[in-house]
């Protein structure tokens, strides 16, 4: 085998660790809480900080990469989750938890930023479609394999086990990594804007802090106001800073390279559509339909799985025939999947959810690849950490858009459909086919979100196959 496609095996690995962990926690929640014997909003903060840092830390670190090189970052970030790791699940209390969590994070960060950028880095634009195609196929195992995994770990063994199995596989990831990936020189002259990280980590937190809690706390509450206007101000200070910073963190005149502005754009559309399903769908289906937890996960696993059936050949072809064309038909067929969900009755045969949920996946395979090997090979190879980092961190935020957009519409709408369904205390019927209502205007709503992505993938340009790395652009 030939030395890149063993790179790829150590960059799928921390692809699918990092989203197994984000993906295994949830199942695991009652356990914990009910350990601690704590409150439902406590508890939230396991997954909330964990969250808030990754998303936080991405684009610094896609920087830091380029800085110390991608391997050392690489490293350094699988050690810091393996041990976090181990930490978490030895935990004596809840505040020790979301402590170790928010370190966990860091290294999560750090092994998030990395792996699209090494895989940029180690393939030709010829094949790098390819390989992100077969990276995609570690995202999706760890995306449907979490809650059933969560679920056996917790009911087996227990909550603590969830982290505790990170020890033996991160380590084994280690030392893979430390033989598999090349030597790298860090690049001379090479500075890390501290300033410029300090604003952008400290803008995003605020920001995804606000979508994630907007909703509990009450979307023109002073708190979430004053973190809107805290985003603003400091992303500001940040424009300015590094316009007149000799390195900056992030060069912007990348954003004037159309198939980088336009692949980010599209990202974020893509997967506030992706996470406004996969958020609501459970409550659809335990409280609208009356599945069991372990039931729900398991109908929810047509969307990874058909994802990472897809995502290997829509990267190839992209590779052979560009990823305009491919990106816009995903997310073309993610409009048509969500709006497939707003026919979904509550009553429902298997066979009517699974063809819509696999419609669903099989928009996000054909859009993932194309569009991460677009955003990645339309910069200079100096900056490909810099835009790992920054397509990580558009995902992230998608994901939040998608939660805070879907959890304000049904807290809008459940109240309207509850009334014209029904006057007085309404039941348990009625309380379904409502929920079911509100659920459906979200994913309409997602649906013309997705429909802008569709105008943002075909505005990227006709980039081909094969086609060289770009000079570097202009300082802005």
């Amino acid at each position: 085998m030939e030395r890149k496609w063993l790179i790829l095996t150590s960059v799928s690995l921390g692809s699918l660790m990092a989203t197994l962990d984000g993906s295994i926690i949830n199942i695991a929640l009652p356990a914990m809480q009910s350990e601690f014997q704590i409150d439902l909003t406590t508890i939230e903060w396991v997954v909330v900080a964990y969250l808030l840092v990754v998303g936080s830390l991405l684009l610094p670190c896609g920087r830091l990469g380029e800085v110390q090189t991608f391997k050392r970052v690489y490293l350094v970030g699988f050690a810091v989750f393996t041990l976090a790791s181990v930490c978490c699940g030895a935990s004596p209390n809840e505040l020790w938890l979301v402590a170790f969590r928010v370190i966990q994070g860091v290294g999560a960060a750090m092994i998030m930023a990395m792996g699209p950028a090494i895989v940029a880095r180690t393939f030709p634009a010829s094949e790098r479609g390819r390989a992100l195609g077969l990276n995609g196929i570690s995202v999706s195992i760890g995306l449907s394999l979490g809650p059933a995994l969560g679920g056996i770990l917790t009911q087996v063994a227990t909550w603590r086990a969830i982290f505790l199995i990170n020890a033996p596989i991160g380590l084994l990831a280690i030392l893979w990594a430390n033989r598999i990936l090349p030597a790298e020189t860090p690049g001379t002259g090479q500075a890390f804007d501290l300033k410029g990280a300090a604003l952008s980590g400290i803008a995003l937190f605020a920001l995804l802090l606000a979508l994630s809690d907007g909703q509990q706390w009450g979307w023109s509450s002073p708190a979430i106001i004053g973190l809107l206007i805290a985003f603003l101000v400091l992303g500001g200070a940040f424009i300015v800073v590094e316009r007149g910073s000799i390195q900056p963190m992030i060069d912007l005149a990348l954003f004037r390279i159309r198939p980088f502005t336009a692949g980010l754009a599209s990202v974020v559309v893509a997967f506030a559509g992706l996470f406004t399903a996969t958020f609501l769908l459970p409550f659809l289906l335990q409280q609208g339909s009356g599945f069991s937890p372990i039931e729900a996960g398991l109908l929810l696993t047509p969307v990874p799985i058909t994802m990472a059936l897809v995502a290997p050949l829509s990267g190839a072809a992209s590779d052979r025939f560009g990823p305009r064309t491919l990106a816009s038909a995903g997310m073309a067929v993610m409009v048509v999947a969500l709006l497939s969900l707003t026919l979904l009755p509550v009553t429902f045969a298997l066979p009517d959810l699974i063809w819509r949920l696999m419609l669903l996946g099989l928009g996000q395979g054909l859009f993932m690849s194309p569009n991460s090997s677009a955003v990645l090979g339309s910069v200079p190879r100096s900056r490909v950490g810099t835009a790992s980092g920054t397509l990580a961190q558009m995902r992230v935020n998608g994901q939040a858009l998608g939660i805070a957009l879907s959890g304000a519409i049904v807290a809008t709408r459940l109240p309207i459909h509850l009334a014209e369904l029904g006057a007085g205390a309404p039941s348990a019927a009625v309380r379904s086919a409502a929920l079911a209502g509100a659920i459906h205007d979200a994913f309409l709503v997602a649906a013309v979100v997705c429909s802008l992505g569709i105008v943002t993938s075909l505005v990227r340009g006709s980039s081909r196959p094969g086609q060289t790395e770009p000079a570097a652009p202009a300082r802005a």
